[in-house]
């Protein structure tokens, strides 16, 4: 990659498509802050619940009038400054729209986070299949910066693009999980490009956690541990792993979003095997009515129906340690929103 590196290093700003199943939008955050603390301006994009663009003034919510499509990328890119330095997440899913993004923005590098399965309705089964839908939208030849669960799947199926490795990073005190990893990944990918670790580095330190991020919420005497945003089964796991809660004194809540019927049969597996205190599947009323079924699936647990962030907040009170997991759309996000704007989170 060396060569391909030093041209690279020549250009006065830098296009660079984030992929993955996981860590997109944190990715996007990590390098738009690292762009920055080297003192170059960025402008970021990021997509999902809360789509967001980054620049040199901060964040800010982009109002969707519309339910989200790909062309939202081709649109932000047309109001991005001409030569600008730009980080897109790919918001494509099925593998004959991921191409889409490295149309329209023609990166200089991909930063791939990792291949785990998810989105069952338009990839095929396991890690493999994620791979190989998220392999669909990389350019031939393109770098690649990898994390360490992505390495494999761009040696075997990326073989003609340069690759950099992603080295892993310390924890800090009391930092999330995926945190470190992902700041090594998004670290080496700015190194590959010429920049200053050193300043890169502290740029991310500085940069304070996103709204759907992992982190435990104390409501009341009860606590909350936020891992909405997972949204698979693999990195749900590890986050329950990080509160040091056994499952015989947590309640499972599940957010159920009835346009993902395919996450919540890839959830229940991981479920069932655990013994824990009660199961309660949640949804948003609004989506729901007053027919909805009483019964979880397969006569797993209950279905709650939630009427807001607040109604959750009363919820979990009453239930000691709840571990949310699923979908962070609705009330979920509404909770989360407001608790940070009031300065409450752990």
């Amino acid at each position: 990659m060396e060569e391909r590196e030093e041209g690279l290093r020549g250009e006065r700003s830098h296009r660079i498509l984030v992929t993955g199943s996981r860590g997109k939008s944190s990715l996007v955050r990590l390098l738009c802050a690292g762009l920055e603390a080297c003192g170059v301006p960025a402008w970021g994009r990021i997509t999902g619940v809360l789509p967001r663009q980054i620049g040199p003034g901060g964040e800010r919510l982009i109002e969707r009038t519309a339910p989200a499509h790909v062309e939202e990328m081709r649109w932000w890119l047309g109001q991005v400054p001409s030569g600008a330095s730009v980080v897109l997440e790919n918001s494509a899913v099925a593998p004959d729209l991921q191409p889409l993004a490295a149309r329209w923005l023609v990166p200089c590098l991909v930063v791939w986070t990792n291949a785990r399965p998810d989105h069952p309705e338009a990839w095929d089964p396991g890690e493999e299949g994620a791979a190989r839908a998220l392999a669909a939208g990389v350019p031939e030849g393109c770098p690649v910066a990898a994390g360490r669960e992505a390495l494999p799947w761009v040696r075997r199926l990326l073989p003609r693009s340069p690759l950099r490795e992603a080295r892993p990073e310390e924890p800090l005190s009391g930092e999330a999980p995926f945190g470190a990893e992902n700041r090594g990944l998004a670290l080496a990918a700015l190194e590959g490009l010429g920049l200053d670790g050193a300043s890169a580095r502290r740029g991310m330190v500085a940069l304070p956690p996103d709204v759907a991020d992992y982190r435990v919420l104390p409501l009341g005497a009860a606590r909350l541990a936020s891992a909405f945003a997972a949204n698979e089964p693999e990195s749900t796991e590890r986050l329950f792993e990080a509160t040091g809660w056994t499952p015989e004194e947590t309640t499972l809540l599940y957010h159920h979003r009835p346009d993902r019927p395919g996450r919540l049969a890839a959830f229940l597996p991981w479920i069932v095997r655990r013994p824990w205190r009660e199961v309660v599947f949640s949804r948003d009323r609004s989506f729901w009515g007053r027919f909805a079924p009483r019964r979880g699936p397969g006569g797993l647990g209950t279905w709650r129906d939630l009427t807001g962030g607040e109604d959750l907040a009363r919820w979990v009170e009453t239930r000691g340690r709840v571990f949310g997991c699923g979908n962070v759309a609705g009330s979920p996000l509404e909770l989360l929103r407001t608790r940070r704007e009031g300065g409450q989170g752990a």
